[in-house]
């Protein structure tokens, strides 16, 4: 995810070869979006929440979860809220909350817990 050179936003990702210092291209997001929070989840899965899209000007509720084994993306239900530019922390029972960021117009003091 993120912007290329031209602002155009990437539904694409890299996975980090921390031993060799490398990169590689793995599957892509579902929804090329920017804003969005990555957290590594206890069962190794990455789940992928909120962002937005400029080009549609919405910020999106439809979180994502890689799986590493798999190297795929899929979708993970729904958000309460769709925002972006959020925060999103692993809780100790495997919950992510996820608080704060905006939706597109105004900024946003709420928050939830997502259990994927």
């Amino acid at each position: 995810g993120g912007n290329d050179a031209s602002g155009n936003f990437l539904a694409s990702a890299e996975l980090y070869d921390p031993k060799t210092g490398t990169f590689s291209a793995t599957d892509s997001m579902t929804t090329a979006r920017a804003g969005h929070t990555a957290t590594l989840l206890p069962n190794g899965q990455v789940l992928i929440a909120g962002g937005d899209d400029t080009t549609a000007g919405e910020e999106f509720a439809s979180p994502e979860l890689y799986d590493r084994t798999t190297g795929r993306f899929s979708p993970a239900g729904s958000m309460t809220t769709a925002r972006s530019f959020h925060t999103a922390t692993l809780l100790s029972d495997g919950r992510v909350l996820i608080a704060g960021g905006d939706d597109g117009e105004v900024t946003l003091a709420s928050a939830e817990l997502s259990q994927p």
